[in-house]
């Protein structure tokens, strides 16, 4: 009798006597598991620690049930913690994987720089890549000030919009803002922006070159394509949607407040039907691009990314970052009665990975 096909997503749990939860994407298990039970996988969700105890959460029709569970064959990569990623907990849990020939995909977290220096190998994607370095000091913050009108600084590690900075000329100086304390400042010199920044700033951070991007009613707007690997480096959109950052806010994460509309919805407003279809095809095709490069660039395994970009005010789209966890807030436009397509790619991807191994 030939062994059932096993799948495992990891994450954080939250046990109590009553219920395990497993934060922002609980729901999206409860999918996952509908439609593996569908394909006729054996599919469990646990954490590094419980995996190594044998451990997992299986969904039943009274609800999740903690349980023995097989090794899996494939193990889905959803922890939010980097410090977890990096723990020797996490090293013990890749052995026991390679013991077992498991594998896992969405292998860890990409931080920014380093997605930024797989993207610029590749010559085609320059058009598409704001100007950005590594933020050493006052000279590099001169340098960029200097080339451009406004400027941003980014937390290599960040996430959901946090503790980025906004600066832009004035007329009485350099403005400095602020996406998480909505603060604002104004400095007449670059040694006293640059000592404000050197006492704010505590993380790796780099700096990129601000773009005009088009907005509505003045609220800077960008678009999140989520992408799922096929087959080999073959990928899809699997859903696409844009982000309207609030009033007096410089980013659209929806953490920070940003509003989801219709991709359709947005490129009709600036765009004939014609050149709204164009460029919806643009960004497709700009965001598969990118998952592909990251994809063959990156170590490990990926299955997933979600893509952001935008679209200047004269019509160029750019690559603003891209996720290796992404949120699923964002892909909430089918029902909760049903699965959706993110889900539904999961699941296959890892009966793809399964079929090639067998």
């Amino acid at each position: 009798m030939s062994k059932q096909r096993t799948m495992a997503v990891l994450t954080e749990i939250n046990e109590t006597s009553e219920r395990a939860a497993f934060g922002s994407i609980h729901h999206f298990c409860e999918e996952l598991a509908a439609y593996a039970r569908k394909r006729g996988l054996f599919f469990y969700v646990s954490s590094p620690a419980l995996y190594l105890e044998g451990g997992g959460y299986q969904w039943t029709e009274s609800g999740w049930g903690k349980r023995d569970v097989p090794p899996a064959d494939v193990v889905y990569n959803r922890l939010h913690s980097r410090k977890l990623e990096r723990s020797p907990l996490f090293a013990e849990l890749l052995a026991r994987l390679a013991e077992e020939n498991g594998m896992m995909f969405n292998h860890r977290f990409l931080h920014k720089w380093e997605v930024h220096c797989h993207f610029e190998r590749h010559e085609y994607l320059h058009p598409h890549l704001p100007k950005t370095a590594l933020w050493s000091g006052q000279h590099t913050l001169e340098a960029f000030l200097d080339a451009f009108p406004s400027v941003f600084l980014k937390p290599i590690y960040g996430s959901q919009g946090r503790g980025i900075f906004c600066l832009q000329h004035s007329d009485d100086g350099i403005c400095l803002r602020h996406s998480t304390s909505a603060s604002t400042a104004v400095y007449r010199s670059m040694d006293a922006l640059a000592s404000a920044l050197r006492q704010q700033i505590r993380t790796p951070m780099i700096i990129q070159q601000g773009l005009e991007l088009r907005t509505l009613d003045g609220r800077p707007v960008d678009f999140r394509l989520l992408c799922h690997r096929a087959r080999h480096n073959d990928w899809r959109v699997t859903s696409a949607v844009a982000r309207v950052a609030p009033p007096d806010q410089f980013v659209a994460n929806l953490a920070r407040g940003g509003e989801l509309m219709a991709v359709n919805d947005v490129l009709r407003k600036w765009y004939t039907r014609a050149d709204a279809f164009q460029q919806k095809q643009l960004l497709k095709e700009i965001a598969l691009e990118s998952a592909a490069v990251l994809a063959s660039e990156a170590e490990g395994l990926y299955g997933e990314f979600g893509v952001d970009l935008a679209i200047d005010i004269h019509g160029q789209p750019w690559i603003i970052e891209v996720n290796t966890k992404p949120s699923k807030q964002t892909d909430m436009a089918a029902s909760y009665q049903s699965v959706r397509p993110s889900a539904k790619a999961i699941i296959d991807y890892s009966l793809t990975l399964m079929e090639e191994k067998e």
